[in-house]
């Protein structure tokens, strides 16, 4: 257990960035964050195609904790292989994730080990409904929203004591309401691509909400606060090649961009 006499600083490292077939293709990690207490990694979130290679080269080892956002490849692909092997080792993980999302990732993600071990034998599930406020180490609790998208899916806050310290949307549409519920968050970060589809936000659709923002902020203050609205809000590339991105403006976006081996304190 912490010692929770000395202050805690959270801080997040990002290990991917990629999209479905990126870590196929591109050698591009899928987008995954850790969690950092002190500078030592105490949750995963999300275990897709090439990240548990960079927890290793990283970390030298996975964390008692993975959340996870949804049951598509680019986000749970590896989270069988690591559990099994993990408990093989006599560390039995535990697994974060919605009650629907839960049952879904024990029922089809975890089905190649169903005649040898059942998903509680190999890992403790926490599945909280939608809304319920969990705890997790360090203090820390989350609650999970969910989010449009082609697979059920949530992002979700984390909150340290009464502050909402992080929020992340995993995969989904920008839903309003969605967006406002996580924006509370002190950090927020939105995962997006360069173009529209039907299934995940875009750049150009979360500048506008983000001038939306803006616009109403300024209007209730009566001065321009561009900072304040864009300060700790960050986008996730989607199946963005930090290689060939230079990091500039795309498309009029102003809140930054996190690739693989980004860091963000959060307190």
């Amino acid at each position: 257990m912490p010692n929770t006499s000395t202050p805690i600083h959270f801080e997040l490292s990002v290990l991917g960035s990629g999209a479905g077939a990126s870590y196929l293709y591109d050698n591009l990690p899928s987008s995954s964050l850790m969690l950092l207490a002190n500078q030592q990694p105490i949750c995963l979130i999300d275990l897709g195609l090439g990240v548990s290679q960079q927890v290793l080269a990283q970390f030298k080892g996975f964390p008692e904790q993975i959340i996870i956002t949804h049951n598509h490849s680019d986000h749970a692909g590896e989270l069988p292989v690591i559990l099994r092997v993990e408990q093989a080792r006599g560390r039995k993980l535990q697994v974060f994730a919605e009650q629907a999302i839960s049952e879904r990732l024990q029922t089809h993600r975890m089905a190649e080990h169903h005649q040898m071990l059942a998903p509680t034998e190999i890992a403790d599930w926490i599945a909280p409904e939608a809304g319920k406020r969990v705890a997790l180490s360090h203090g820390l609790e989350i609650v999970f929203y969910p989010g449009v998208h082609s697979e059920a899916s949530c992002g979700f806050i984390l909150y340290e004591q009464e502050t909402a310290l992080l929020s992340y949307t995993g995969d989904s549409q920008l839903n309003a309401d969605f967006y406002q519920t996580l924006n509370q968050a002190k950090t927020f970060i939105m995962d997006a691509r360069p173009k529209p589809n039907p299934w995940h936000a875009d750049f150009t659709a979360i500048q506008a909400w983000l001038n939306q923002l803006e616009a109403q902020f300024e209007a209730q203050a009566k001065t321009p606060i561009t900072a304040n609205v864009m300060q700790n809000r960050y986008i996730l590339g989607h199946g963005l090649n930090p290689k060939q991105d230079n990091r500039t403006q795309l498309n009029g976006l102003q809140a930054p961009l996190l690739f693989t081996g980004d860091r963000v304190r959060l307190n």
